[in-house]
């Protein structure tokens, strides 16, 4: 766990790790589980204009922070399925955003 203020994150070229740092402190996390095959990578496309981009990310953000109990929690931005929506959905969305939605059986690297 990092409890220490972060004053950077990155995303390896590959989005496979995730780097945070602050102070003397620096926490790598595998971020591999993350990355998705094309059904999450639609998912992530929010409004379905076949691109993951800012207007997904504002939709996101509405929804961020929330779980299965509450009232507005909308089970579409759960992309890892964990009944919250929370920082494992962030990192989903994040290796997509910027893409185009590939159609089935492409590649989406």
């Amino acid at each position: 766990m990092h409890t220490a203020r972060t004053a950077f994150i990155a995303f390896s070229p590959e989005g496979t790790s995730l780097a945070a740092g602050g102070g003397n402190t620096v926490i790598l996390w595998d971020t591999s589980q993350y990355i998705t095959p094309y059904s999450l990578f639609l998912m992530a496309d929010f409004d379905g204009d076949s691109a993951i981009g800012f207007p997904d990310f504002l939709l996101f953000v509405e929804q961020f922070g929330l779980s299965q109990t509450d009232k507005a929690y909308d089970a579409r931005f759960d992309l890892d399925g964990d009944g919250a929506i929370g920082f494992g959905d962030f990192l989903i969305f994040a290796t997509h955003f910027g893409k185009k939605v590939p159609s089935p059986g492409s590649s989406s690297g």
